[in-house]
Formats: C-alpha cells, structure tokens, sequence
C-alpha cells in the first residue's frame, strides 16, 4: 500500500462547492481508498491505496468520485507522501536561511509547465514577493497572500496549468497526518 495526499482547489469557499468531509471521506473509503484522513475543510486528504494506483490514478479516481456523489467538477491535485516530504526538505526559501515561515506557501501544479512557458512570468514583476518553480511545485515566499498577484489565476492562466496552494502550517499539518499512516 502506498501513502498520498490529495488536494482539491476551490472547496467550501465562500459558500461555494461546499463537500462535508465526513461524508468525502466515506465515499472515498467505498471507492476503494484506505484511512482516508482530510484536514481541515479546505480539501486536503491523506490516504493509503494499491500500489498500482498511480498519483494519475488517485487524481481521477478522486475527481469522479466527488463528481457522482456532489455532482461538482473539482481540480484534484496528488503527491505521494514521499514527494510531500521532498517538497517540505527543498523549500528555497528555507534553506536560504530565511525564517518567517508564515510568509511559505507551496503551490502544487497539475503538470510541470512546458519550458516555453516558464519565462511568461517575470519573477521580478511581482516582488517583494518572490517564487521558485522546482518541477510540478512553485514554492512562494509572499509578504501579504491576500494582496499578491502571484495567484493560482497567474500561474494557471500563463503556464497552462492547474494550480493549488497550501501555507506552510498547513503542510506540515498534512505531513503529520501521512506519518501517521506509516
């Protein structure tokens, strides 16, 4: 059995897309997923499967669950807990020696941008917030979230991509749950 994490953008905001996560987690577990965990109500879900099910695998099979039982077409974004760790151990930003971590975000992406598209956003355009992409996963160091232009809209719309974000807290949070199931 593998361990991985599932993100789902846009849940129980303001109202919209709302999906109770008693009940995600039970249609989860029928579905065939394994101590389904969720955190928090924003749409983040620990969960052991069959190794033969791909990240690819969960993210479908997760989307197709929440479309029959909610009826609501929801972006589904998966990492094994081990890329969860790599991603927590790689933060520029942290190993910059930088130690306000209130201002780490961690933005999944459902791809890794084709490189053609990379350059469509200027780093320097947006600071003094600031970002590194390392594969599928941008890593943000931004001084106000609420006020930055470096948002999933940015990301999505210039490099082709669907895009989640997480703040540090909450990444830790999540990689605490996935120890759990080890």
């Amino acid at each position: 059995m593998n361990i991985s994490i599932a993100l789902l953008r846009g849940i129980n905001v303001g109202g919209n897309n709302i999906i109770k996560m008693e009940t995600l987690r039970k249609v989860l577990t029928d579905a065939g997923l394994e101590e389904v965990n969720t955190y928090i109500q924003s749409g983040n879900i620990v969960f052991r499967h069959k190794k033969s099910l791909k990240d690819t695998d969960c993210a479908a099979l997760i989307a197709a669950v929440i479309k029959e039982h909610f009826g609501l077409s929801i972006p589904v974004i998966v990492r094994s807990a081990a890329e969860w760790e790599q991603i927590l151990h790689s933060n520029p930003f942290a190993n910059n020696g930088r130690t306000d971590a209130e201002n780490w975000h961690y933005m999944m992406l459902s791809q890794e941008p084709a490189a053609d598209l990379i350059p469509a956003i200027d780093k320097a355009l947006y600071e003094p917030d600031l970002f590194d992409r390392v594969g599928n996963n941008v890593f943000l160091h931004i001084q106000k979230f609420g006020n930055t232009k470096l948002s999933n809209t940015l990301f999505d719309k210039k490099w082709k991509v669907i895009s989640t974000v997480r703040n540090h807290k909450t990444m830790l949070a999540i990689a605490a749950l996935a120890d759990k199931l080890k």
